[in-house]
């Protein structure tokens, strides 16, 4: 009876190992680095620098005032460029590809890396990376009036409610606010 139900149980696994999903193999590190060369990194990479650009030159200039003789904007003008130039030496594939590789092997396994790099290495693939920067661009500026009239929003509601609760009014918070809606038209 031992014999018989030792048989048994082996057939049983066997027969279940067989039948559950193959795991998939985890991609390589080359296959990650293929894939990032194949997405172009260093392009995206100086597109990211350039969108941060414009935004850390006007924060800057916000920062000091008005009142910058050209000296001093020079001077700022250098300490912008050593901030941007140590954001690009963080952002360097030699620093990052540890990141990337842990992510990417993460989250796709070995099939899923090499259907992205033949799809990156494609014509429309390439033709879709090209356009990706001013896609994403475009749309963080149409988001901009959005987003500018919901933190308007939420700095109003959050300083009345600060202002309740610091005047020892107990009432029960309103429900949060509906999300604003989309302007429409072109």
């Amino acid at each position: 009876m031992i014999q018989l139900s030792r048989g048994l149980s082996v057939a049983l696994l066997s027969t279940a190992l067989c039948a559950a999903p193959a795991f998939a193999a985890r991609p390589s590190d080359a296959q990650i680095d293929q894939l990032m060369q194949s997405m172009n990194y260093e392009r995206m990479k100086g597109e990211m620098l350039k969108q941060m650009r414009e935004p850390a030159e006007m924060m800057a200039m916000a920062e000091a005032g008005d009142g910058l003789d050209d000296k001093q904007r020079e001077a700022l003008a250098r300490s912008l460029a050593r901030q941007m130039s140590m954001v690009e030496e963080m952002l360097d594939w030699k620093a990052v590809a540890p990141i990337y590789r842990k992510v990417y092997g993460e989250t796709f396994d070995a099939a899923e890396v090499q259907a992205l790099i033949d799809f990156y290495g494609s014509p429309a693939g390439r033709s879709i990376m090209e356009k990706m920067p001013l896609a994403m661009g475009r749309t963080m500026q149409e988001l901009q009036p959005l987003m500018k009239t919901m933190f308007e929003r939420m700095q109003r509601e959050l300083r009345n409610e600060v202002k309740d609760i610091v005047d020892g009014d107990d009432k029960a918070a309103p429900a949060p606010p509906s999300p604003p809606q989309p302007a429409t038209g072109g």
